[in-house]
């Protein structure tokens, strides 16, 4: 089971949802190879003013995994391609983007830790965002087993919020179903993802 990014094995689809005060994301894709997925994604997100709505359609790459006793790294670039709607000030404008991300992780059966950037920028505006994860497992299960997981995520959107946000975590895995249920400055948010 892959959280770092939403591809699995060659053939499987995943769909996940992701939904909390300021952001709201649905997204599914299909696994081409054993080292690219397409999909297509949709978005809203707002902050500081700022209202966003992003569709588009995406690559995903696995440029490295190494395989350790113990362990997994991975690198991957996610390549957007889409239309962004940006409100503020009631103005508002449709652009077109590119917007890559790169990602990096690193798991064991009991810890995990993760970095990412995403650079997106359209007109005047960089809405570039970075994230920092990673937490531990209370305990080692097996497959058919729910294993319990704390994540503390960190995430900065430029442009958005003047801080960073910080959402502690319990994440559940079990089989293909993968969930996250934190709490950011108050408020809830939830992940889903589903594999099949």
């Amino acid at each position: 089971m892959l959280y770092a990014a939403p591809m699995s094995f060659k053939g499987s689809m995943t769909t996940m949802a992701t939904a909390s005060k300021d952001y709201v994301s649905l997204e599914s894709n299909y696994v081409i190879t054993a080292k690219d997925a397409i999909g297509i994604s949709a978005y809203t997100s707002k902050g500081n003013g700022y209202k966003l709505k992003a569709g588009n359609i995406f690559h995903l790459r696995k440029l490295m995994r190494k395989n350790a006793v113990h362990s997994q790294t991975n690198l991957w670039l996610f390549t957007k391609i889409g239309k962004i709607n940006i409100k503020k000030n009631f103005k508002d404008k449709d652009h077109p983007y590119l917007s890559p991300t790169l990602q990096f992780d690193y798991e064991t059966k009991r810890l995990f830790s993760l970095f990412s950037h995403q650079v997106l920028r359209v007109g005047h505006e960089n809405f570039d965002t970075t994230k920092i994860e990673g937490g531990f497992s209370f305990y080692e299960t097996g497959y058919n087993e729910t294993q319990p997981w704390f994540i503390l995520k960190a995430k900065n959107t430029n442009s958005l919020f003047n801080k960073i946000e910080y959402t502690p975590t319990l994440r559940l895995i079990t089989k293909a179903i993968f969930m996250d249920a934190g709490i950011t400055d108050g408020d809830p948010s939830l992940h889903l993802m589903y594999t099949f």
